[in-house]
């Protein structure tokens, strides 16, 4: 799946919430198992296995601290040593910039995934996407 959120503004999203991506069916954007809600904004895995997830998310608009990651399950994934989570980071300055990830990661059957901020973080909507699929 390939999902975007179709509003053209900046957003503010506190610690811990989710990153609203609310279209999964227009311009490159698809969901062929209907496995992305985008009224919850989480992906459910249809099936056990291995799965790779990615986010490009821009951000900045005047905030120098802005950092995102991975919620399984509604807990952030924690894949480096660093307590807040992160899997993208910007400190220091307020310039507009684009963060992505990615993360490879084990599902069950009816986990769930999603995006969102590991610190209160500025982002525009309309330039963030995310998307991932089932490699085994």
């Amino acid at each position: 799946f390939a999902a975007r959120n179709s509003a053209t503004e900046w957003s503010t999203a506190s610690s811990g919430t989710l990153i609203q991506f609310n279209d999964d069916s227009g311009g490159d954007c698809f969901d062929t198992d209907n496995s992305y809600d985008t009224s919850t904004y989480k992906f459910t895995a249809p099936a056990t296995g291995v799965y790779i997830f990615w986010y490009s998310i821009y951000t900045a608009q005047t905030d120098t601290e802005n950092g995102f990651g991975f919620l399984k399950n509604s807990t952030k994934l924690n894949m480096n040593a660093a307590s807040a989570k992160h899997f993208s980071y910007w400190q220091g300055s307020a310039d507009d910039h684009q963060q992505t990830a990615q993360v490879i990661v084990s599902l069950s059957s009816g986990d769930t995934m999603g995006v969102c901020a590991s610190t209160a973080s500025d982002y525009y909507k309309g330039y963030s996407a995310w998307g991932g699929c089932r490699l085994a």
